[in-house]
């Protein structure tokens, strides 16, 4: 099983998609939880154990790896989302990531765990697996799916960003 340090974007694959997580550090993980099937009850971020957050996985999966590679880690992602996205500490991580628990909102589409991960590491809340899936029904779509300046900081789907601003 791979090592996670506090901070990290971690995941698990289940059949169909992948479920991530932000690595709090002592066996502890923050993100999306839901009761029923992931795909369409409704979630709440909450911080579980590692083994909850895993449920029935048993590979875990750490997007920023060990220190050899979180350079790499950070070079890929400004690569390929700009020189100017920050990426966040793993301390100041784990505080956006506690910021958000209690928090509902749920959507397969526009705010799923990879939204939630995603943010709390960058300040963007994108989904690449949401990206792949409407990329095969809608081409062209990828330039639609940038999120708002808005979504960014307060990690809202863009049109609910929207809206809360008029």
């Amino acid at each position: 099983m791979a090592q996670a340090a506090s901070g990290d974007i971690i995941y698990v694959k289940h059949r169909g998609y992948q479920h991530f997580g932000i690595y709090a550090g002592n066996g502890r993980v923050i993100h999306y939880y839901k009761e029923s099937n992931p795909l369409v009850s409704e979630g709440i971020i909450m911080e579980t154990s590692l083994s909850e957050f895993m449920s029935g996985s048993d590979t875990l999966y750490v997007l920023n790896g060990d220190s050899n590679h979180k350079n790499l880690i950070d070079w890929l992602l400004k690569r390929l989302f700009g020189e100017n996205m920050p990426i966040f500490s793993s301390r100041e991580t784990v505080k956006r990531a506690r910021s958000k628990i209690g928090q509902k909102g749920y959507s397969l589409v526009n705010n799923n765990c990879e939204h939630f991960a995603l943010w709390c590491k960058t300040g963007i809340a994108m989904s690449s697996q949401v990206e792949e899936v409407l990329a095969l029904f809608l081409p062209g779509i990828e330039k639609e799916l940038a999120p708002s300046e808005t979504a960014k900081e307060k990690h809202l789907p863009p049109k609910a960003a929207d809206a809360t601003e008029s």
